[in-house]
């Protein structure tokens, strides 16, 4: 199947690779179906998280390991039902970038993952209370050093 891409034009991808969210995205309910394109490679990235209906929307996304290495999700009980969760081994965590014209300024959304069951490629978007919605994917020397001193006084740097 050819999908148009909103920043690599044409796109030929397998049926196999969609993600279906039943619930959509926030604020696009209505738009079920994306893919990851990683254009990087495989496991690089970061990935575009792409509509198959259309060029927009389209959302840069990464791995929340990469800024949090203690990053965890804990689904509700009605979220593993609507991804027919049975294990989470089977479950892939990402985060939407939002990425300013000046890309050191780029944060991640660590409060409303996207959780995909790799299993059957079912996917939500889920809300956590523990995390920030704006958290910085490039750290400068101030919030280095203060990450730092969190950290050693035994605080979550995330």
């Amino acid at each position: 199947m050819t999908i148009i891409t909103r920043d690599f034009g044409e796109v030929e991808i397998a049926q196999e690779e969609i993600l279906t969210f039943p619930a959509g995205l926030f604020a696009f309910e209505d738009l079920r179906q994306f893919v990851l394109l990683s254009p990087l490679g495989e496991d690089v990235f970061p990935k575009w998280l792409q509509s198959t209906t259309g060029s927009a929307p389209c959302f840069i996304v990464f791995d929340p390991n990469v800024v949090c290495a203690d990053y965890a999700v804990i689904l509700e009980n009605a979220d593993e039902r609507l991804l027919r969760a049975h294990s989470p081994d089977t479950l892939s965590i990402l985060v939407l970038a939002t990425v300013p014209e000046d890309f050191t300024k780029t944060t991640l959304n660590l409060r409303a993952p996207i959780v995909i069951n790799t299993e059957n490629n079912l996917a939500a978007q889920v809300i956590l209370a523990d995390y920030e919605f704006k958290h910085p994917l490039y750290k400068d020397e101030a919030q280095s050093d203060k990450a730092d001193m969190a950290e050693s006084a035994g605080e979550e740097p995330c």
